[in-house]
């Protein structure tokens, strides 16, 4: 009976789930999609590849993820060493002294039927008053047969269990990667549009200076310089703002990095010789993504495992077979404990049924089997999501690029107004109002220039988050293998 359910596992057979996909991305072009390891470098920025290496060692959510990583695989082995035969070994030594005042003890046990431990009612037959002293060597050994797979089904669950969670720890370097270019590229527009609002404040401090003599020689009045110097106030506060979330973005990185909040501060004081290099990004096609994104891949592990606990629960409803055995030596004297007179043994063998629980275990497999089907609908919805950010993520990027294209035209127009404008002010052509109202579109303009280039660099981020970019296959490998070393 054994030999012909041996090769029976209960449950349902996994399958992977299935999402219908389009057969390119809308937004973009179907080239193949370059290689995305180290995605970070088409910005051609040396700075930005040390902090994304340097985050990749030591950040602590990357840790994290790792450690679940070696959580899962011991609870393989925790799994896997709970489902052969255990065996335990056991030595004792007691001495029992009978009361004076009791009858001789009558059948009481040596032995314990089998556990391989004396017998707690007392060492034997004997007269009140004496004393029993005996030794016990033995092996007790119990297995849990396997016959309807349950066992087999629990270590398909744990061995998925732990394939999830190294697709986990490899989109914790997806997250992190673009995390840092990101707070990186945030950071850098920040520092650029700093230095374009002391540009700015050191023209009005100018102005407030040409105002002054003018006024002082009956050339302007008053109200000139009171217009100045607002917008100087106003240059100022704007500065003050910008600083600011500098800061921000200084301390999210120093997170990132698991440093001390304004430790990249000096290395990072030195502002950018110019805006981010943007590049085209080949999305690739549709049906790649479900390979190249490590957040589908763990969804899809954790739906496996999500079935294969159907099966554990549906097992549960057969009977369960087990044996028992015990060996051991016993004697009352150390010198005659390894005679063949000392051995006692013990085997037995039971089948357990569920009878009056079976609504409760039923009741358990169609709760896992809901469980099951909530997980395959997630993993159906992250494709869908994932389908969306490419194709966000191309969109918004074509946009940004013609927006750049306007903003820069118009910033350039600006500048050239704002500078005919004071040239026209010096030799008392036109008033100081105009001066200012040129000044200020061109501030405006340049500053939303820079904001737009920001934007474009962390569109272009997000691009390569979406497409899964930010971890490298051979370098996780070898990360596998010196943790399996080491294990």
């Amino acid at each position: 009976m054994l030999a012909l359910v041996g090769g029976c596992t209960v449950g349902p057979r996994y399958s992977p789930p299935t999402t219908p996909v389009p057969p390119s991305f809308s937004g973009g072009p179907s080239a193949a999609a370059p290689d995305m390891a180290d995605w970070w470098r088409a910005f051609d920025d040396p700075v930005l590849d040390d902090l994304v290496t340097r985050a990749l060692a030591s950040n602590l959510d990357v840790q994290q993820a790792v450690a679940r990583i070696e959580q899962a695989r011991e609870q393989e082995r925790i799994t896997r060493g709970g489902q052969g035969p255990q065996v335990n070994a056991s030595a004792q030594g007691s001495q029992t002294t009978l009361s004076k005042n009791s009858l001789p003890s009558a059948l009481a046990g040596l032995f314990s039927g089998g556990s391989g431990q004396p017998s707690s009612s007392g060492p034997g037959i004997g007269l009140p008053g004496e004393t029993f002293t005996i030794y016990q060597l033995g092996f007790d050994a119990s297995w849990e047969l396997d016959p309807f797979g349950g066992q087999r089904r629990a270590n398909e669950a744990n061995r998925a269990q732990t394939e999830a969670a190294v697709w986990s720890a490899r989109d914790a370097d997806v997250t992190l990667t673009a995390e840092v270019a990101n707070t990186y590229e945030q950071y850098r527009a920040l520092q650029r549009r700093l230095a374009l609002a002391n540009e700015v404040l050191a023209g009005d401090r100018e102005a407030i200076a040409l105002a002054k003599a003018r006024a002082s020689n009956g050339l302007d009045d008053d109200a000139n310089l009171q217009q100045q110097t607002r917008a100087a106030e106003q240059a100022a506060a704007q500065r003050t703002d910008l600083a600011a979330q500098a800061d921000v973005r200084i301390h999210a990185l120093g997170t990132l990095l698991a440093v001390a909040p304004n430790e990249l501060a000096a290395e990072l004081s030195q502002p950018p010789a110019g805006a981010p290099v943007l590049v085209d990004v080949p999305p690739g096609l549709p049906s790649e993504l479900l390979q190249r994104r490590p957040d589908l891949r763990a969804a899809e592990r954790r739906a496996a495992a999500a079935t294969a606990e159907v099966g554990v629960a549906t097992a549960d409803l057969y009977p369960k077979i087990s044996l028992t055995g015990a060996l051991a030596l016993a004697s009352r004297s150390l010198s005659t404990i390894l005679e063949s007179q000392s051995l006692q043994d013990n085997v037995s063998g039971a089948v357990s049924i569920p009878v009056f629980n079976r609504g409760r275990l039923h009741a358990a497999v169609r709760q896992r089997q809901s469980q099951a089907d909530e997980v395959i609908f997630a993993y159906r919805k992250s494709v869908l999501t994932a389908l969306q950010d490419v194709e966000d993520a191309l969109i918004r990027l074509r946009a940004d690029r013609l927006r750049l294209t306007d903003l820069r035209a118009s910033a350039l127009a600006a500048q050239d107004q704002a500078d005919s404008a004071a040239v026209r002010y010096h030799n008392g052509l036109t008033a100081a109002a105009d001066v200012l109202a040129a000044r200020q579109t061109w501030r405006t303009d340049a500053d939303a220039e820079v904001q737009a280039e920001a934007t474009a660099a962390q569109d272009m981020v997000a691009l390569y988050k979406a497409l899964g970019g930010g971890w490298d296959e051979r370098r996780s490998n070898q990360g596998d293998e010196a943790r399996a070393r080491g294990s």
